[in-house]
């Protein structure tokens, strides 16, 4: 039986690589048919009698880079779902509602939309704490930034509203502080005044405490709150009831107790009155961004996956796909392959879809995909005279491939899966193998040499391409070619609503 299978192994080495010929020293493009039939014939024939032969000859490579893969993916989600709770099962948007006693005292339903995930995995937010490709972690966004500035001067027309008992107070607009059982302080931050600043710089800087409310030092009043006139000084002297809370895949910020924030699985800031004063941005992405951001985001998410269905996806094409395809080429180039295709996948994505999250090993496998497709033309090239069915296979399997991207794609027409990660990789797989593939080149032809120089022109091309893209997306930020349709096609008003394609409002004023 194994004799049997080595047999099958040396046939499948004959059909789809070049084999060794007599007239030519290296691989076999330029002799003819006949001999390389007998080339097929004696080779089969030896391998019958000495199957240890195929070690020597075209040996496959192990798959160690495949396996490795294997084995990350699989204790990077089990290492997600230990740490984060799985998300509502779907593809939009669960609609959660729960009586709460909230700030001003009163018990009323409140509203929460929590993200679904059809992977079976955690909430997009925490894919986004692990690492998943996300432009306002990535660089200093314009659009957030404006969006922030518009705001602070929202939040800067608030005052502190103090029920009549002088119980409790919160931060909010005018017309969200009912007259009949509060008083309206406009000039004024709940909890906050110049005399009980610790760094005596923040108390004596008058220019601060005349400007927006929005720069004023966070003085609170603390545990000094006892010791306040209430009468004098009503929106010292009452509990703060409501401070900031950062919740949301885009980080949106409200002023509300601390058990609606729970309930809204957000971030709680009981030592801020403003949303002014919290970075909820930074709470999206883990930690602390400046500069260039978290770069690594370009890379990483090839690592991560949106659930249990989601890695089963990815395990398929790593065993069906770049498992046959690292025997063929080598670990390394493999890698090289799995890597800059991921990462240019992503790199394209972030700069067409820059406000959804995405994950995924999709980009590389559909950059082996591509580099299938650059091997394939590298053959029907090196075929010529003689080799007419060869030729002829090889074609139909091109475009067998080009056939599997074309299925694929269409499910990226669906919201939450980004087919233009998918456009990268396998574009910047096809130059990267198209560069790397050289042991596929035959030397004994006499243009060999303008083919290198083919291959070192697609490699400049590549990284042009790169640099280009990273270019656009750190510095042409406003650029909109509108091709957001290929990621998801809006059968009805509100099909792609959910996608979060587009920047949504941050802050909710409460």
């Amino acid at each position: 039986m194994s004799k049997f299978a080595d047999i099958l192994r040396e046939i499948r080495t004959e059909l789809f690589y070049p084999v060794p010929c007599l007239q030519c020293k290296s691989y076999k493009t330029s002799c003819p048919r006949t001999v390389y039939v007998k080339d097929l014939v004696s080779n089969i024939k030896d391998t019958v009698k000495n199957p240890k032969k195929i070690r020597r000859s075209h040996s496959f490579s192990r798959p160690y880079f495949t396996i490795w893969m294997i084995l990350v993916d699989t204790l990077v989600i089990i290492a997600a779902l230990c740490s984060f709770s799985f998300a509502p099962l779907g593809a939009t948007f669960k609609k959660i509602k729960k009586p709460l006693l909230r700030h001003n005292l009163a018990y009323e339903t409140v509203t929460h939309m929590q993200q679904e995930n059809f992977w079976i995995g955690p909430q997009y937010d925490d894919l986004i704490h692990l690492g998943a490709k996300y432009a306002p972690c990535m660089r200093d966004d314009i659009a957030v930034l404006t969006m922030v500035e518009a705001e602070k001067k929202v939040e800067d027309g608030t005052g502190c509203c103090v029920r009549k008992d002088l119980n409790v107070c919160w931060q909010t607009l005018a017309e969200n502080c009912t007259s009949a059982f509060c008083d309206f302080y406009e000039d004024k931050v709940c909890g906050v005044s110049r005399k009980f600043c610790k760094h005596a710089e923040d108390s004596i800087n008058d220019t601060v405490w005349k400007g927006p409310k929005t720069t004023w030092p966070n003085c609170r009043v603390g545990e000094n709150r006892s010791r306040v006139d209430r009468e004098q000084f009503p929106a010292l002297a009452c509990e703060v009831a409501a401070r900031p809370c950062c919740f949301g895949l885009q980080g949106q910020c409200a002023i509300i107790s601390e058990e609606e924030c729970a309930f809204r699985n957000g971030y709680f800031h009981p030592h801020h009155s403003l949303c002014s004063q919290v970075d909820c941005v930074k709470h999206v992405c883990g930690i602390d961004v400046s500069g260039l951001y978290q770069f690594y985001r370009f890379f990483l998410p090839t690592f991560i996956h949106g659930g249990i269905l989601h890695l089963l996806t990815s395990l398929l094409f790593l065993y069906f796909i770049v498992w046959p395809y690292e025997e063929g080429v080598g670990w390394w180039r493999t890698a090289l392959v799995y890597i800059l295709s991921g990462t240019g996948g992503t790199l394209l994505s972030g700069l067409l879809t820059p406000y959804q999250p995405m994950v995924g090993a999709s980009s590389s496998l559909f950059g082996i995909i591509g580099s299938h497709i650059a091997r394939d033309i590298i053959k029907i090239r090196e075929w010529r005279k003689g080799r007419h069915l060869l030729r002829e296979h090889q074609t139909r399997k091109m475009l067998c491939w080009l056939g599997i991207c074309v299925i694929l794609l269409i499910p990226g027409l669906l919201p939450w899966i980004d087919n233009w990660a998918h456009v990268g990789g396998l574009v910047f797989g096809f130059l990267v193998s198209m560069v790397t593939l050289t042991h596929e080149v035959p030397r004994c032809t006499g243009d060999y040499l303008i083919r290198i120089t083919v291959r070192i022109v697609l490699a400049c091309f590549g990284v042009l391409a790169a640099v280009l893209l990273t270019y656009l997306f750190y510095y042409k930020q406003d650029l909109n070619l509108h091709l957001g349709w290929f990621n998801c096609i809006p059968f009805t008003s509100d099909f792609c609503k959910d996608s979060c394609m587009e920047l949504q409002p941050r802050v909710e004023n409460v």
